[in-house]
């Protein structure tokens, strides 16, 4: 299960690679075939970058279809890793289909039609729950007696809070994404002036909310956030709990220098790389603070 959550995020950097490079029209219009064909005889750098992001996404789904059938196989019908590698795979057929809308539509590579202000956010956010429902089946079957605790208001309040402040920053920063593909800046000068520019697409006017959101959100719900103390009877829900906190403090440091050397390549897909470890991090404390994972058949009051 951590092997498929590793090449899941392997997937996605390759699909991002797919944006970076322009050849998100490798294949033409054509899906699941590619240019018609089954393999392609175009020898075009584009057409196999696309293509093999294509296969590797078709390995991907005979896992998450043998990470079913082998928790089914291994565990009983209430146990939650069947229940998440169900909705792991609910996730895989959902990003398959938005993938085969991107192609279908053309909405790839330079494309400014308006739609793709919903289908990148709608991407992102897709993704990020393929990678919550993996890291959630394989906590499952690698705490299989844990408990479930039971959550108090103030923890649903939170919870709820953090989790909507977390998906704001990952819609703005597919936007944001999408606007500096769509509009590269020479200096932060002039990314500026075409963010305030009444002529700019509307994913350029929008990319300046992403790090003024990546920037208030994370420290405004730090803030008041109650960090487990070292006595805290569950270590690996505190020891996950701190460390989201320099997961946070990484991705801002490198969304900082992402912005102020005006996002080259290899830093937009360390920044993506940073987002998906944010979300295994993100995850890992959800399922620890939903399971009693240091006491096995007992039951807590989780806050």
């Amino acid at each position: 299960s951590w092997g498929i959550i590793a090449y899941t995020i392997l997937i996605i950097l390759w699909g991002a690679w797919v944006r970076l490079s322009g050849s998100g029209d490798g294949c033409g219009d054509h899906w699941p075939l590619c240019n018609g064909e089954v393999v392609p005889s175009d020898l075009v750098k584009k057409t196999w970058i696309e293509y093999s992001h294509r296969i590797s996404t078709a390995v991907y789904g005979v896992l998450i279809l043998a990470q079913v059938w082998l928790t089914r196989r291994s565990f009983p019908p209430e146990h939650p890793s069947r229940f998440w590698a169900l909705m792991t795979l609910c996730f895989t057929i959902t990003e398959a289909l938005i993938g085969r809308q991107l192609v279908k539509s053309g909405l790839v590579n330079e494309s400014t039609d308006l739609s793709r202000l919903i289908i990148m956010p709608l991407h992102l956010i897709n993704t990020s729950l393929l990678l919550f429902s993996g890291v959630m089946t394989a906590e499952s079957v690698g705490h299989a007696r844990s408990s479930r605790c039971v959550f108090s208001p103030e923890s649903l309040r939170k919870g709820l809070a953090y989790t909507v402040g977390f998906s704001l920053v990952l819609i703005s920063g597919a936007i944001a994404a999408l606007g500096s593909h769509l509009m590269p800046s020479e200096s932060l000068l002039h990314g500026l002036a075409n963010d305030l520019a009444a002529d700019s697409h509307p994913a350029v006017k929008l990319r300046l909310f992403h790090p003024l959101l990546a920037l208030a959100i994370p420290v405004a719900l730090l803030s008041f956030a109650k960090l487990p103390s070292p006595s805290d009877p569950h270590s690996l829900r505190a020891k996950w709990y701190k460390r989201f906190v320099i997961a946070v403090c990484c991705a801002l440091a490198i969304g900082v220098a992402t912005l102020g050397l005006l996002a080259p390549v290899w830093l937009k897909v360390t920044h993506l790389l940073m987002t998906n470890i944010l979300v295994v991090v993100f995850s890992l404390c959800v399922f620890h603070t939903r399971y009693a994972a240091d006491q096995p058949g007992s039951e807590e009051q989780a806050t």
